[in-house]
């Protein structure tokens, strides 16, 4: 009876460490791990290919034997809470005595990459130090895959 039951113990912690690994797993974004790659990735790409995954930058700047050229993607999420509270002038009793409270706050994400090219080809890709690598996906995500 010992024998089957430390069988199923060591079946059920298994079991709990495959679990454990398939989430630990699921947490990770492809995009984000992606787009973090792509600087490395992108070194000696021309500039024609550059263009055509990529598209056309924001800004551009030439700068001795550099260009720089600049690729820029914001988002901009609002949230809103409505609470709905009762009306100081009218009291709480009584029908359509109530009004919204509504709450509403905004944040704002982004990425700038910075395209270092040196005789047409990619010599360096830069992001801005607060970043969101999952908007950088959309930037440099046709040019990596």
């Amino acid at each position: 009876m010992t024998i089957g039951r430390n069988r199923m113990t060591w079946i059920w912690r298994g079991g709990l460490l495959a679990a454990v690994a398939v989430l630990a797993g699921s947490c990770a974004n492809p995009q984000a791990d992606l787009a973090l790659r792509a600087p490395a990735a992108m070194i000696g790409m021309s500039k024609g290919s550059l263009l055509s995954c990529a598209g056309v930058p924001e800004r551009s700047a030439v700068s001795g034997d550099a260009e720089y050229l600049v690729y820029t993607r914001r988002q901009t999420l609002v949230d809103r809470d409505v609470d709905w509270e009762p009306s100081p002038w009218l009291g709480p009793r009584g029908p359509m005595l109530w009004q919204p409270d509504v709450t509403t706050w905004s944040r704002t994400y982004s990425c700038e990459a910075t395209v270092e090219l040196r005789g047409g080809q990619v010599a360096a890709v830069r992001y801005n130090e607060r970043r969101d690598p999952t908007l950088c996906y959309g930037i440099v995500g046709n040019c990596v895959r």
